[in-house]
């Protein structure tokens, strides 16, 4: 997937305006996959320039501040000809602000959701080593970070060490939409990252983007076939090694008999964390009691239990073989 390499890394205090370089230098080369969208995107521009030449103009600024939050953060996405406008704020808040884009001809899209984290949401994470167990860090473009270096400043959690947590949190989210997606998962396509931002398939119009469950009332007569497909959506996930971390009725959006499931930051590899279960038979205990409203009683427990058996029936877990040998070990001879 391509990714969009900034000049500079913002600094923590992002969104003041004298902390954004006057001027945007243009990305470096964007690292192309052979994923679906590229190959439609090079399509659509083998015969003419990428990008544009013209300035970024958007139609929505909001405050002087976050102008300059647009400004520095979306820049490169418009001189990649990834973007051609941005449209309106879908989501704003202490994690993240989520606009929605026009999106560039070339792309084949209408619009596209531009999601711009802030640094402090990745290093202020609450019970933050609860989903970092088993994981590897990633650097800005995906690749395990191996030098000793910098796994060093990770560990003291120096300037440069927390700025690289961030972007393995990042990317780390972007590698699960794209796994995700690529299973046919209700969740948005990921298109193209940078420094602290994450372009993905928009659900909406051009008015209103899609709410999320938590703001709207189903139809009764949909409501078990949307929990149905919830259900079925954690299923592909858990076998596809990844568990949501955060998963309620805040985070499933909701359009017109589709949804989508985001905010996969603290998703984690059961395969690797110990704590995994847990974590999962939340998530199942969160989306059981929205749907209890509707009149569906679902044991969340019994539920939980059935996903996770037909996992570990499918792949042993490595923690879990473990345990298995230490009780064996405990149990008296014969």
């Amino acid at each position: 997937m391509p990714k969009i390499a900034l000049n500079q890394i913002f600094d923590e205090e992002d969104i003041l305006p004298e902390r954004l370089p006057e001027r945007i230098q243009r990305p470096v080369r964007i690292k192309r996959s052979h994923s679906a969208f590229v190959d439609t995107f090079l399509q659509h521009n083998s015969h003419e320039t990428l990008g544009s030449e013209e300035e970024f103009t958007p139609t929505y600024t909001g405050s002087r501040h976050e102008r300059k939050w647009i400004m520095g953060y979306l820049t490169p996405f418009y001189e990649s000809g990834y973007i051609s406008d941005v449209l309106f704020r879908v989501k704003g808040g202490k994690e993240a602000n989520v606009y929605c884009c026009k999106a560039h001809p070339s792309t084949g899209l209408e619009r596209i959701a531009a999601k711009i984290y802030r640094p402090r949401m990745f290093r202020n994470l609450r019970n933050d080593a609860r989903y970092r167990q088993g994981r590897t860090y990633l650097d800005a473009y995906g690749k395990e970070v191996r030098d000793s270096g910098a796994m060093h400043a990770i560990a003291k959690g120096t300037r440069i060490g927390k700025e690289m947590q961030h972007a393995s949190w990042l990317q780390h989210e972007v590698q699960t939409l794209e796994l995700l997606s690529g299973l046919g998962a209700d969740v948005p396509r990921p298109l193209a990252c940078g420094e602290n931002t994450i372009l993905m398939e928009y659900l909406g119009d051009e008015q209103t983007a899609a709410p999320s469950l938590q703001e709207v009332r189903l139809p009764q007569k949909e409501a078990r076939g949307l929990f149905e497909r919830v259900m079925e959506n954690i299923r592909i996930m858990l076998h596809a090694h990844r568990v949501h971390g955060d998963l309620s009725a805040y985070n499933v959006l909701y359009w017109e008999g589709q949804i989508a499931i985001i905010d996969f930051p603290q998703a984690v590899d059961p395969r690797g964390n110990r704590e995994a279960y847990p974590i999962f038979e939340r998530d199942v205990e969160r989306i059981c009691q929205y749907f209890e409203s509707y009149g569906l009683r679902v044991n969340p427990t019994a539920q939980a239990r059935r996903l996770w058996d037909a996992y570990r029936g499918a792949v042993e877990l490595p923690h879990e073989r473990e345990a298995e040998d230490i009780l064996m070990r405990r149990q008296p001879e014969d």
